[in-house]
């Protein structure tokens, strides 16, 4: 059994004269090392470990990443190391200290681990609705300020026959404060536009023959510093002849979001079963 010992010593009267005495304590041994995981965060990793059976008691632990020599500490596995980076690999080393502050020997290192960007789930629904009847417009109002940003999720179709774009407006404006830019395709044919001082931004496109969809994110939406971005992918099929579009849009206004309308073209209806989502994106 391999036990490492530190030597701590005093004097001590006695009535035959001073005598060395020397007090022996135990030093932990290296703990076995385990698996470094991503926490997730783009910042933290947990690392696990088992304490050695053999020297000295540690009471706390300190895990050590290289590069960086960044810390994580703790009384039991696992530890959790903070302050890391995306993209850099990273080993770690784990040992203990005992009661009395004397430090052991480092385990061997864990194995890489290079942390990935977080990725932005919980996706909480704030609005969901689908039309029983055609509608000129819809309306979501009373947004909480609450997420990182919005996703809007719509299907719809058009009650006339037309081909364009469905539109959206925040909290109730409608002057030319909207700047709108799109890269599109129909059969096989491109196209791309881009357009200031609108009364609105720009969504999917739409027609009256199929059904069209779209996924947009608004970003920031609830940020005082910022202009409101809006980015859309969105389209429609018909036997291979429909379109599709990559969209983006611009609200120059930097108050937080509380309010959205969405809009058919002008002229134009949802129709009835056109459905509409808002979530919120933690």
């Amino acid at each position: 059994m391999s036990i490492r010992r530190a030597q701590d010593e005093r004097l001590e009267g006695t009535p035959d004269g001073l005598n060395a005495i020397t007090e022996i304590m135990d030093v932990p041994d290296a703990p076995t090392i385990g698996t470094a995981t991503d926490l997730g965060t783009g910042s933290t990793a947990s690392v696990t470990f088992t304490a050695a059976t053999t020297g000295g008691t540690a009471t706390t632990y300190t895990v050590t990443s290289t590069p960086g020599s960044i810390t994580g500490t703790g009384a039991s596995s696992p530890i959790t190391v903070s302050g890391l980076s995306v993209g850099t690999a990273y080993t770690f080393k784990v040992k203990g200290t005992n009661a009395t502050g004397v430090v052991g020997p480092e385990s061997v290192a864990s194995n890489s681990l290079t942390l990935a960007f977080p990725f932005v789930g919980a996706y909480d629904a704030l609005f969901t609705t689908t039309l029983s009847g055609n509608a000129s417009s819809v309306t979501l109002a009373n947004i909480p300020a609450g997420y990182k940003h919005l996703q809007l999720r719509i299907l719809t179709k058009w009650g006339t026959a037309y081909t364009a774009y469905s539109r959206i407006q925040f909290n109730g404006d409608t002057g030319t404060n909207y700047a709108q830019h799109r890269l599109e395709g129909y059969g096989a044919s491109a196209s791309s536009a881009g357009y200031t001082g609108e009364t609105s931004g720009i969504l999917g496109i739409n027609s009256d023959t199929q059904w069209g969809a779209s996924i947009t994110d608004i970003l920031d939406y609830a940020s005082p510093d910022k202009y409101t971005t809006v980015r859309t992918l969105g389209g429609y099929d018909n036997n291979g002849a429909g379109g599709i579009a990559l969209s983006s849009s611009l609200w120059r206004n930097t108050s937080p979001v509380t309010s959205i309308v969405l809009l058919p073209s002008n002229g134009v209806n949802f129709v009835q079963y056109s459905s509409f989502a808002l979530y919120g994106v933690k």
